[in-house]
């Protein structure tokens, strides 16, 4: 069946738009080019912007237009932003290539699940797609290890050879998206205008949220400890150069990281069975904000960021099958768009703070004030459990 197909080759889709070369090294690559750490955390806030900003737009494009169109923008956007920043000479064309990579997240975000779970609809095998689900995953993890390992090679050869091979496996990409097969688009008579959408999406959002205390402090404490994780991942390559790490080490580094990341979130399920939700919400963002601190000794830098990539999945993993269980199943796009509204608000603070005190002073001092903020989230997390305000509802 065609629509079987479609399932096939979003397999390949995933595996491909994956194998991206520049993850882990763009920061490198802009301050290779002279940029400032303080720039560099203003364009990824710029990418979190238009990431929050577009969501809803390029949410209608899909359900309007189709949601193979919308995965197809949101290649030809990343491909752009690849052109942009290679040709970039100043900040303001960067900001600009950073704008088309917020777009390419949002027009693939939710179009991607949506063509496959319509696509099982019509096959009437909806149940495969938690299944499918969890095979995406894998080859996600897959990918990104191969790129980060393969990566850091590249990287030593010629930075541009990151982005144009990474462009050349878009491309791939693009071709296995055009060769899918468009589901049914139902048009609804009564389609409501963006500017309803929006505030359906974020400020009836908020309100849901909200009114259930459990689930908007898992969303707060998802954010508060995962935003700071991504931050350090994305700065650290900067740290390391400084300390005469070659970028090959630096790939097998972060490719090390990627690799208990996947198996952090193969064990979650078990752990949270035999530990259960107080403890994995007690000593699993213990020892997160225990490897922030150990960060600071240069001696043994990687091996806790290694560890955190085994402790934020597992974090991730159980969080959010502790929102899904909660959330009804009316609201649960909107709650789940909330949550990622949540930690890119996160993002957009803390980030562009550590750029700025790099440039200002150093990164191990912008690592020093995220180990603080960690810990702050951390006493934060300690009080809301104290205060019951995770209990079962």
């Amino acid at each position: 069946m065609e629509y079987n197909k479609n399932i096939k080759l979003d397999y390949y889709h995933m595996f491909f738009r994956n194998i991206n070369f520049t993850q882990g090294f763009w920061l490198l690559y802009l301050r290779f080019k002279g940029f400032e750490l303080f720039e560099i955390g203003m364009l990824e806030t710029v990418f979190h912007v238009t990431s929050l900003s577009m969501e809803v737009p390029t949410g209608v494009i899909a359900d309007v237009f189709g949601r193979k169109l919308s995965r197809v923008l949101g290649v030809l956007s990343y491909l752009l932003y690849i052109l942009i920043i290679v040709i970039s000479a100043n900040f303001v064309w960067a900001l600009v290539g950073f704008i088309f990579c917020g777009l390419s997240y949002t027009f693939e975000s939710g179009s991607g699940d949506a063509l496959v779970y319509d696509s099982l609809k019509e096959m009437k095998q909806e149940d495969r797609f938690m299944k499918i689900n969890g095979n995406k995953e894998v080859i996600f993890q897959i990918a990104s290890s191969i790129s980060l390992f393969v990566g850091g090679y590249i990287a030593m050869v010629s930075f541009n050879l990151s982005f144009g091979l990474t462009a050349v496996f878009y491309g791939i990409a693009l071709v296995i998206i055009l060769l899918m097969k468009e589901t049914p688009i139902k048009r609804d008579p009564n389609k409501k205008k963006i500017s309803q959408l929006l505030y359906d999406q974020y400020v009836i959002g908020f309100k849901v949220v909200m009114k259930n205390k459990r689930l908007f402090y898992l969303i707060v404490i998802g954010a508060m400890m995962l935003a700071p994780v991504t931050s350090l991942f994305l700065y650290l390559p900067d740290h390391l150069i400084g300390l005469q790490y070659s970028k090959f080490e630096i790939g097998v580094l972060l490719g090390a990281h990627s690799l208990m990341a996947a198996l952090g979130g193969y064990f979650a399920h078990k752990l949270e069975k035999k530990y259960k939700e107080k403890k994995i919400l007690y000593f699993v963002p213990l020892f997160m904000t225990i490897s922030f601190w150990l960060i600071l000794n240069e001696k043994i830098i990687y091996m806790p960021f290694i560890l955190l990539g085994f402790l934020e999945s597992i974090f991730y993993v159980v969080l959010l099958d502790y929102m899904n269980k909660i959330i009804p199943s009316e609201i649960r796009a909107t709650a789940l768009s909330v949550s990622g509204l949540m930690f890119s608000l996160v993002m957009i603070v803390i980030f562009p703070i550590i750029g700025y005190l790099g440039d200002m002073y150093s990164l191990p001092v912008g690592f020093f004030v995220l180990a603080i903020i960690v810990t702050l989230f951390y006493v934060f997390l300690l009080w809301v459990l104290k205060k019951n305000h995770l209990q079962k509802v």
